[in-house]
C-alpha cells in the first residue's frame, strides 16, 4: 500500500463521487487511474459463438457506437 497527497478540494470531490456510487474513495481513485492512457491493460477479447471478437473493459462504457463498429469490422451489419 502507498500513500499519495491529494488537495482538500479534490479529495472532497472524490468523496462526493464515492458516496454517490456507494463506493470508497480508494476504489474511485483506482478505477479512474486505470483509465489513464499507458496504465490500462487491454481487456482480453470475448469469443462469441458466431466467430467474431469483442474487446470489453469494465472501466469503459459499451455503447451502440461500439456495436456498430464491431458489426462493421466483422461484416455483420444488419444481421442481428
Amino acid at each position: 500500500m502507498h500513500t499519495i497527497e491529494i488537495d482538500d478540494e479534490t479529495y472532497a470531490s472524490l468523496e462526493v463521487l464515492a458516496k454517490r456510487e456507494h463506493s470508497s474513495v480508494s476504489s474511485v481513485v483506482k478505477r479512474e487511474l486505470r483509465r489513464l492512457p499507458g496504465l490500462r491493460q487491454p481487456a482480453p477479447p470475448v469469443k462469441l459463438p458466431h466467430g467474431y471478437k469483442i474487446s470489453v473493459s469494465p472501466s469503459e462504457q459499451f455503447t451502440m457506437k461500439d456495436v456498430y463498429r464491431i458489426e462493421d469490422e466483422n461484416d455483420m451489419r444488419g444481421l442481428a
